[in-house]
């Protein structure tokens, strides 16, 4: 497949601002302005689509309603990139409605986490663009750090300059907390993943990637509000796809708020027990808590970007630009 860079930004352009899944719910909104105003203080413009206001259910609209949203920002040549005021659950709904014709002929980054990589993993299956998982408006940028969380948006600003207005590889990133090494190893390869529930959600569509688009790949992940046995089933379903065949490595970011089993009387073993039992026939290499996924400063994953990491080393190694 060939891999879409989007146009890099730069600083005075607009950047557009979708509901792609969730509404702006009442307990959002004052995160969601403290978001706006830190794409103002980095020397962007702002206009905001019309789903910014809807609510309907889970949404910000009906499926329709938010495909003409994204395909608007898309269309509008005064855009230069959109980001997802926050995830949800209703991104599936949205991508027989998605404009991919349009998509492949302007591509913008479209930047967000969680149900944004239903549209990531979608898009770049119909057409090869490069998606930004990273912190959305609402609860990346707009959040209001806690204490020992004070340099949240500082590396939010830095990370999205470094990738977004420059077209040069953004090099070695280090580890923001305690990187774990799994299993030892170099690898190099193109980035592909995202949420893992909805990587596994989305597989076997025909929005989701070949598998031979996996030929290669560095896997990541991260996940929240699971148990312990959703993780071993999606992995698994990875696992019956043959896609854990095709990877060179696989890097596990923040797994959040897991549930416990219903059954109390059965003894769990922890993450990395699980995972590396169900792993254990694979020989690459493997580094966990990586600084991407929820309720932690996001490192932006591009996917179709090439990586490289070494275990001995912990760190993530950028080499290319996302955006030319």
């Amino acid at each position: 497949m060939k891999i879409v860079k989007p146009p890099k930004l730069n600083i005075g352009d607009t950047i557009g601002i979708v509901a792609s899944s969730l509404s702006v719910l009442p307990s959002f909104k004052e995160n969601y302005q403290r978001g706006k105003k830190v794409i103002e203080e980095m020397g962007f413009k702002i206009k905001e689509g019309k789903t910014i206001g809807k609510v309907r259910w889970w949404a910000a609209g009906t499926p329709k309603e938010v495909a003409q949203d994204i395909n608007s920002m898309f269309a509008d040549k005064n855009i230069k990139a959109i980001f997802a005021q926050t995830g949800g659950y209703s991104a599936i709904s949205v991508l027989e409605h998605l404009d991919y014709e349009l998509i492949t002929h302007d591509p913008k980054p479209f930047m967000g986490m969680s149900d944004m990589t239903t549209y990531h993993l979608a898009i770049f299956a119909k057409t090869g663009m490069v998606g930004f998982h990273m912190d959305d408006v609402t609860f990346g940028l707009g959040r209001k750090p806690r204490e020992g969380e004070g340099d949240w948006v500082k590396k939010d600003k830095e990370f999205f300059l470094k990738f977004l207005t420059k077209s040069e590889a953004p090099g070695v990133i280090k580890p923001l907390s305690e990187w774990e090494v799994w299993k030892k190893g170099k690898a190099e390869g193109h980035l592909i993943g995202g949420i893992l529930q909805h990587l596994t959600i989305l597989s076997g569509t025909n929005y989701f990637p070949k598998v031979e688009g996996f030929d290669g790949a560095i896997l990541f992940w991260e996940e929240v509000g699971k148990s312990l046995y959703d993780i071993s089933r999606s992995l698994y379903k990875l696992k019956y796809l043959g896609i854990l065949d095709k990877i060179s490595g696989m890097l596990i970011g923040k797994i959040k708020y897991l549930k416990p089993v219903r059954d109390e009387e059965v003894e769990e073993p922890t993450a990395k027990e699980m995972i590396l039992d169900i792993l254990k026939d694979y020989d690459f290499p493997i580094m966990a808590n990586l600084d991407f996924g929820h309720f932690t400063v996001n490192i932006p994953m591009p996917i179709g970007i090439k990586v490289s990491f070494d275990t001995t080393k912990k760190e993530l190694n950028f080499l290319e630009g996302a955006v030319v």
